[in-house]
């Protein structure tokens, strides 16, 4: 019973619009049409900064760039009893969700879900957020600018929530 409401709540929401439009005597398909008409000018100011950000994605995935920014701090990640294989994850998860589910994924099937590296990318995923794809989508959508200080601490959030996930697996928390 409950598994069915769920699933009619969108149906019924729409038929209730329609049903309180045709009562008040409004044009609801008009209204339906000037809103995907703002949805589209929505999508057509903002589709460049996706693309540059699909772009460095696949910028970074493609021409290994992230194994050329992973090597010089190997050393330091293993002193620190951090596995190299979550720094791709690090990198990518700020950028977007697609590129840093493939990461753990990858951890998954390499090192495992219950491994150190794989429970640090689970912790990872689930108290970081896609910074730069949230910012670039909701301030292009509006056309701000000047985005400093919403960056840098979101950049800064991801930090320390990357942090406090490799201490709770260090520890032996989780």
């Amino acid at each position: 019973m409950l598994n069915y409401f769920i699933v009619s709540i969108i149906p019924l929401t729409i038929l209730t619009i329609i049903v309180i439009g045709i009562k008040e005597k409004k044009d609801v398909f008009k209204y339906f049409i000037d809103g995907v008409i703002s949805g589209l000018k929505v999508v057509y100011n903002i589709f460049p900064y996706i693309l540059a950000i699909t772009i460095a994605i696949g910028l970074l995935k493609g021409t290994g760039a992230i194994d050329v920014i992973i090597y010089p701090i190997k050393p330091l990640l293993e002193k620190l009893n951090i596995p190299v294989e979550i720094l791709p994850l690090c990198i990518l998860r700020p950028l977007s969700g697609g590129a840093s589910m493939s990461a753990v994924m990858d951890i998954f099937k390499t090192q495992g879900p219950d491994s150190v590296a794989g429970k640090m990318a689970s912790i990872i995923m689930s108290a970081n957020e896609t910074t730069l794809y949230t910012i670039t989508v909701f301030l292009g959508a509006v056309k701000i600018k000047k985005m400093r200080g919403i960056l840098i601490a979101g950049l800064l959030a991801d930090f320390v929530a990357t942090i406090v996930a490799i201490c709770l697996v260090n520890v032996g928390v989780i």
